[in-house]
């Protein structure tokens, strides 16, 4: 521990005397924590003696202290310094030229780069950067790894300038090489270097901007733990600037988690930030804004009239300052130019309204937050004059700034909300502008994009609408980048919810069913798309490239394994995820086009999308709040229905009254209101004769699909709900009481499919080794209920599946089932599931450990099961989508469709414990046990569920008529929920 402790004290001390002699920092050897660090050091050297390096360490510090101190006051000093180097022998010692000469090469260059990057700050020109990061780069390779504390100091000025030209240039590879360098000068500089703190700042705000960009969880909590670091370990210079970073670090936190003490923490950091930077002080008018914000937060949380006002008077406060430091600039450059023309002319300052200098994003972006907040205010009172005074600091926001900063496409974005609000046609050029802009982050282009699409439909112009509405989609991919787990791309893609089915409305509107198509496709499960083709891809590449293929599957198993960003050293594993993402999407772009392969973010071709109705109708139904049709692709092509009596509001509603009478059925059973459960029971036929009435009954129709078969099976027909309707059970959708054939039961076999990629890639052949079986049963998991029927219902599949493994209660842990899975193709899994509605990712199968060591979809969706058939989930709420990414079809059923299953069975709610082991047993008599076929899944269900219902026709009880069991009030209920096992979704394969 001593000698732990001598080095790191030794590193530091070094630290300061290298700062010094290359960067003639004299604070870094005349500040107090010098000569306390050398203090400290001696204390942990037993035997100067045999410690000469720590010995010519202080000789070190005392002399670079007399040279700055001068005779006098440097007396002391240089007296220590001599009798130091005497006594270690080196009082005679000439120094060595080359050497001296190398370490006047170094400084010059740290030098340089620090100049360069001065620079380019005040200057902001773009060569100026460019050149700022190129000495920069060259002090980071000419710094030898052993000068660690002197290396950190060149990381940390080319972590800076690559993060400054991020936020000048919007390029997401330079935050990256920023947060990388930064990592690398915090490594470096250790404990006690002087400019730790500085360090530790700067990679807070950069994680923080990171988050920002990509929503990736492990950002912001990494950047609160070093924000906090900063601010603990600084001194008071520049303690506003660390205050602040860590006070945005925390309300982006707060935003995230929801946890009140981060919003709070915020706060407090946000106001001592200000109150240690008074006006006058060049970061004021920075400052300010982050109270504000941080405000406005608060405001959303508590309602308070006295946030609100407090965050006005921020906002003010900031633009003065920013016009203050304006009119400084202004001032500094007329004397500048005076100075070097020997003039008394007044030179242009690139601003038409007398602005500051062009490119100052503190003055834009304070301008830009009052504007904001004016435009918020304009909406709730009406008052023009908060209207013409917003848009006029926009207007100057936008002259202060180079037309390629990423700042102007967020002030002509919000220029555009103002326009559009007042009803002024000129609101769609800046909203365009905005969603076309190269360096914009891809959320803001998404934002106005989308704004720009609803004003060009508002104007009755669908074809600009639709164009709008493409451009916001094509940001979808960056939101859920395989740089990013599951969970933060799914809270990501919350932001883009319904806004696939408003840009096929506009197509639609336009008289464009394939585009309408197309952007259905490209809008919609993205997070399946990470995974799509993905094995059959990798077996085709294997054929022609064996090394890359393997290099390829090696970089995915990096990626998968499971808990890595939970480790001690997460911060490393989740970059290295990234290094891993990054070379494994490089990897594939060589071999990938000249062989036939795709890019699986991105929509197939429409020729491949409509072969996907060979086999039978594919109906897309799409509710928007424009207007909502149904797509249906046929071996005839594909066919627009229009959809006049559906409604998007009517189904948000519909969906909340018939989850409730759901519930209240569930309920019926041990309340003592005889009529509950037929009450609940009229109200879900009611609801399920209205789906057919305005969805499936006119588009069977439409497809000649008019009745019950008097011979032969049904035809098949796929059915891909959007939005909310994804909650209804389109597949129970009928007039099931007249018994006369209106129902999707009676006259198809339907199955679901989230997209029709999912489809395409599910259609593979089934493999040709022989079917082996995996069948886990648990009746009791710990904090759930008893399931005493679920034990019952592991033995009787297990044993009609022959060679069956059965792994039930306690030998069901998630570990067993994970090892289980890898040699078996058929899963049946009996017992409780979770579905998350507002992480879905975090849904999740009851395994006997669960609480410990949770089956989530997450943890599915990276197991690669590429031979995997059928997998049947008995268990509640396993093909339920979270309401955040309800087109992304994120539920239990999709994980395993993402790690390979080309069949899944799955539920939409809680069904009952007995009846489920009697629909199992029919279900896999249907399939064929003892040799079941995985691809008779959907026949063999609709038999099961029709069989129930035929048995328990669902008509009303009479008043008074005892019911011990309610078997006539449970068909229905039956109906809804089971016949989601006819969710038959062709699997997505894998991951990436």
């Amino acid at each position: 521990m001593a000698a732990t402790r001598r080095d790191d004290l030794l590193r530091a001390l070094a630290a300061r005397v290298l700062l010094f002699r290359t960067n003639m920092d004299a604070a870094a050897v005349l500040a107090p924590e010098a000569l306390w660090i050398a203090r400290e050091l001696m204390r942990h050297v037993p035997d100067p003696s045999a410690d000469l390096e720590a010995v010519l360490t202080l000789a070190d510090l005392h002399r670079c202290r007399s040279v700055l101190l001068g005779d006098e006051e440097g007396r002391e000093d240089a007296a220590i310094a001599t009798a130091l180097e005497r006594y270690a022998g080196h009082r005679q010692t000439r120094p060595d030229p080359e050497a001296v000469a190398e370490g006047a090469r170094l400084a010059a260059l740290h030098e340089r780069a620090r100049e360069s990057l001065r620079a380019a700050e005040r200057l902001r020109d773009r060569g100026r950067l460019d050149d700022a990061i190129r000495d920069c780069e060259a002090a980071v390779n000419v710094t030898p790894l052993q000068l660690r504390p002197l290396r950190a100091s060149a990381l940390a000025l080319q972590g800076t300038a690559l993060r400054l030209r991020y936020e000048r240039e919007g390029r997401s590879e330079d935050l990256d090489a920023a947060v990388t360098a930064l990592r690398e000068a915090e490594a470096a500089a250790g404990t006690g270097h002087p400019e730790r703190s500085l360090v530790l700042s700067a990679l807070c705000a950069a994680l923080r901007e990171r988050y920002e960009r990509r929503g990736a969880l492990d950002d912001v909590m990494d950047a609160v733990r070093i924000g906090r670091a900063a601010v603990d370990e600084g001194g008071t210079e520049d303690r506003g600037g660390r205050l602040h970073n860590l006070g945005l670090a925390l309300r982006k936190r707060y935003e995230r988690t929801g946890d009140a003490k981060d919003l709070v923490a915020a706060l407090a950091a946000h106001r001592e930030a200000v109150a240690l930077t008074p006006p006058g002080h060049r970061d004021h008018a920075l400052l300010q804004q982050g109270l504000a914000n941080a405000l406005r937060v608060q405001h959303e949380r508590s309602a308070a009239d006295a946030d609100l006002r407090a965050r006005d008077e921020a906002l003010e406060a900031a633009a003065e300052a920013a016009e203050r430091e304006a009119a400084a600039e202004r001032e500094a450059a007329v004397e500048a130019a005076e100075r070097e023309a020997g003039a008394a002319a007044r030179p242009a300052t690139g601003a038409e309204d007398g602005g500051g200098t062009p490119g100052n994003p503190s003055r834009a972006g304070a301008l830009l937050n009052l504007a904001v907040a004016l435009t918020e205010r304009y909406q709730l009172t009406g008052d023009a004059r908060d209207a013409d005074r917003a848009e006029r600091l926009l207007r100057t926001a936008a002259d202060t700034l180079p037309s390629g900063h990423p700042l102007y496409a967020g002030v002509r974005y919000q220029l555009g909300l103002v326009l559009a609000a007042r009803g002024r046609p000129e609101a769609r050029t800046a909203l365009r502008d905005a969603a076309l802009h190269p360096a914009a982050a891809p959320l803001t282009r998404l934002r106005a994009a989308h704004a720009w699409g609803w004003d060009a439909m508002a104007a009755r112009r669908p074809e600009e609408a639709a164009t709008a509405y493409g451009h916001a989609l094509a940001q979808l991919p960056a939101l859920a980048s395989r740089h990013i787990p599951l969970a933060d791309a799914e809270r990501a893609l919350a932001e883009s919810r319904g806004i696939a089915g408003e840009a096929a409305a506009c197509a639609l509107a336009a008289g464009d069913p394939v585009l309408a198509l197309r952007l259905l496709e490209s809008g919609r499960g993205l997070l399946l798309g990470r995974g799509l083709g993905h094995h059959d891809d990798l077996a085709r590449l294997r054929a022609q490239d064996p090394r890359t293929a393997d290099r390829l599957a090696r970089l995915r198993t990096r990626l998968n394994t499971e808990g890595a960003a939970d480790s001690r050293d997460g911060v490393a594993a989740a970059e290295e995820r990234r290094t891993a993402a990054s070379e494994r999407d490089r990897t594939p772009a060589a071999v990938r086009r000249p062989d036939g392969f795709e890019d699986s973010m991105l929509p197939p071709d429409t020729d491949r999308l409509l072969a996907e109705g060979a086999d039978g109708p594919v109906v897309l139904v799409n509710v928007s709040r424009f207007r909502c049709d149904a797509l249906a692709i046929t071996a005839g092509g594909l066919r627009a229905i229009p959809l006049p009596r559906l409604r998007l509001s009517e189904v948000a509603d519909r969906t909340t009254v018939f989850l409730t009478a759901l519930e209240r059925l569930r309920a019926a059973d041990g309340d003592d209101d005889l009529m509950a459960g037929p009450a609940a029971e009229d109200e879900i036929d009611a609801h399920l004769g209205w789906l057919w009435d305005t969805v499936t009954g006119p588009v069977l129709d439409a497809l000649g699909i008019t009745e019950t078969p008097a011979g032969g099976p049904p035809p098949r027909v796929w059915w891909i709900p959007t939005g909310p309707l994804a909650f209804l059970p389109l597949h129970a959708a009928g007039h099931h009481r007249a018994a006369d054939g209106r129902t999707v039961l009676d006259r198809t076999v339907p199955s679901y499919a989230p997209t029709v990629r999912a489809l395409a890639a599910g259609r593979r052949p089934a493999p040709t080794s022989p079917p082996s079986y995996l069948v886990v049963a648990v009746p009791e998991a710990p904090g759930a209920r008893p399931l005493p029927g679920a034990a019952g219902e592991g033995v009787a599949v297990a044993g009609a599946l022959p060679g069956a493994l059965l792994l039930s209660g306690e030998d069901a842990t998630r570990d067993a089932v994970v090892s289980a899975l890898a040699d078996r193709t058929w899963l049946h899994f009996s017992g409780h599931g979770t579905s998350e509605p507002l992480t879905a990712v975090g849904s999740r199968l009851l395994v006997h450990d669960h609480l410990d060591h949770p089956l989530t979809v997450a943890g599915l969706s990276r197991l690669d099961l590429s031979g995997a058939e059928l997998a049947y989930l008995s268990a509640c709420g396993t093909a339920r989508s979270g309401f955040t990414a309800m087109d992304e079809g994120l539920h239990l059923a999709g994980g395993l469709q993402l790690a390979g299953f080309r069949h899944v069975v799955g539920t939409l709610w809680e069904i009952d414990d007995t009846l489920s082991v009697r629909i199992a047993e029919q279900v896999y008599a249907g399939l064929g046990a003892p040799r079941p076929v995985a691809d008779r899944a959907p026949y063999a269900v609709r038999e099961a569920v029709r069989g129930v219902r035929d048995r328990y026709p669902p008509h009303p009880v009479p008043v008074g008529r005892p019911h011990p069991c309610r078997p006539l009030t449970s068909s229905l209920e039956l109906l809804c929920t089971t016949g989601v096992l006819e969710v038959v979704r062709p699997c997505v394969p894998g991951p990436q």
